[in-house]
């Protein structure tokens, strides 16, 4: 009787030791670098789709008195959308941020990626650096799928012949996918593409801009294939989160609406009668999109962020609102767009959100935080977490904005700041500054420099101490 009651005892110890163990391993697990691969349903889905040559305007939810927008005015009512978003004058330059979350003039990309002699003429490379950082490889690392459709622009692809001699989109520019990315299908991006409408699995000769198809249905071919990776998403890795961008290439010109897209704008005269169809249009694709997210019950999963790469162009149908300028300058018209974000049950529904300031290298940093991703060591971010500002707390923001564009020419000074509620405009040596308030001046009509020669002093200084520092060896030369 004794030898069995020490027995039990001795089996209850073992028990109770075990028990104590499979705990202390729970604990450690829950604190280990591993915990993240149990919180994989907690973080969210990541949607970004991106306009091209979309004005602050030109939304229905931005005030066009005309074009028809209700998939991204729904969107809008859906979630929050922020009237003070800032990006860069130009396409290239825009993406530089929003795939590094740095300033683009670190990668010497200031303009837009042209003809391979217009690069070489205004100090650019004919590609972002592949070992630049990337956010998709930084959410692949964390256990995202990630996926890029549309304009690429950063270097690439087709188009890169003309009458025989290279001349645009050099061919041996990285592949898309080799900045972060599982899948992708690029226009002005190495890898597979389209052709006459179709997919095609290389980067051929023909030049995108050349295509009638490509004209008209950019945008349908760019959503088909963002449609089937979400189809393929949903059958067969729908625990896995995924980022996705979908660039558009509308309404960037050349367009080519079809009689029945210009039909509810027969009134208007061209361009923006052509220029309000194919914006139209893209909402309609967007809508199959948003469909699709809803129908296979992503919905609550996916955060969707939209906004456009630069300012719409005034004289090819774009409308930029209060803002002055349009694309290619320093104006609002030119840096400043709409951002709308949609996550159910974190985003605020059918908030607009007048205080946050925000810009695109904001991108990468929040979302790296939603996302449990982490940049490279020792990287530096232009950016800053404004998590808040998605979840409705609002952000504050404390420290400048800049802008450098060189080749802007006639248009505007090529340097730019905003601190604060004070805007500076000026050229590098100092000519046609120009100082605006945008709580009371949002036009940048009246210019204070004059009159607030203090405010204007500490602007133009802080703005050429961060100009002198641009890793750009010989392009100050090149532009005298």
């Amino acid at each position: 009787m004794v030898d069995s009651a020490s027995a039990r005892v001795q089996q209850f110890r073992s028990i109770l030791l075990a028990v104590v163990v499979l705990i202390w391993l729970n604990v450690s697990l829950a604190g280990s670098d591993d915990s993240a691969l149990t919180q994989t349903d907690e973080r969210p889905n990541i949607l970004v789709i991106l306009a091209d040559d979309l004005g602050y305007g030109d939304l229905g939810c931005t005030g066009h008195p005309d074009t028809k927008t209700p998939h991204i005015d729904s969107l809008a009512r859906e979630g929050t959308r922020y009237s003070q978003f800032y990006v860069h004058m130009l396409c290239s330059p825009t993406r530089v941020s929003a795939l590094t979350g740095q300033l683009p003039a670190r990668w010497r990309i200031f303009g837009h990626l042209a003809a391979l002699e217009d690069n070489r003429r205004r100090g650019m490379p004919d590609w972002l650096d592949s070992s630049a950082p990337s956010m998709p490889k930084a959410l692949q690392a964390a256990g995202y799928k990630t996926a890029h459709f549309g304009k690429w622009h950063l270097g690439g692809g087709s188009g890169s012949y003309k009458d025989g001699k290279l001349f645009i989109n050099h061919p041996e520019a990285p592949l898309v996918t080799s900045y972060g990315f599982d899948i992708a299908r690029s226009a002005w991006g190495n890898g597979p593409t389209w052709k006459s409408g179709l997919p095609v699995e290389r980067a051929h000769d023909t030049y995108t801009y050349d295509e009638p198809q490509w004209q008209t249905w950019s945008s349908r071919m760019i959503c088909d294939s963002t449609l089937e990776f979400l189809d393929q998403h949903a059958r067969q890795e729908a625990t896995q989160p995924f980022y996705l961008q979908v660039w558009l290439s509308d309404p960037h010109t050349p367009l080519r609406p079809t009689e029945e897209m210009r039909a509810p704008y027969k009134h208007l005269p061209d361009p923006q009668q052509t220029h309000s169809a194919m914006v139209t249009y893209m909402d309609s694709q967007i809508g199959r999109i948003l469909a699709k997210i809803d129908d296979s019950k992503m919905r609550s999963k996916t955060l969707v962020i939209f906004y456009s790469d630069n300012g719409g162009v005034l004289n090819r149908g774009a409308n930029n609102g209060p803002l002055r300028g349009e694309k290619w300058t320093l104006y609002e018209g030119g840096i400043r767009v709409p951002l709308i974000a949609r996550w159910p049950g974190k985003v605020a529904v059918g908030r607009v959100d007048t205080d946050s300031v925000l810009n695109v290298c904001d991108l990468v940093p929040t979302l790296c935080e939603l996302a449990g991703a982490n940049m490279p060591a020792g990287y530096l971010s232009d950016g800053v977490n404004v998590v808040s500002a998605l979840t409705g707390l609002g952000y504050r923001r404390t420290e400048p904005m800049f802008w450098y564009h060189p080749t802007g020419g006639a248009r505007c000074p090529e340097l730019a700041i905003r601190w604060n509620d004070w805007k500076l405009l000026v050229d590098a040596n100092g000519n046609r500054r120009a100082l605006h308030n945008l709580a009371s001046d949002l036009a940048e009509s009246k210019d204070l420099a004059a009159t607030e020669p203090e405010a204007a002093s500490k602007l133009q200084e802080r703005l050429l101490a961060w100009y002198r520092e641009l890793p750009i060896p010989n392009q100050r030369e090149t532009q005298r």
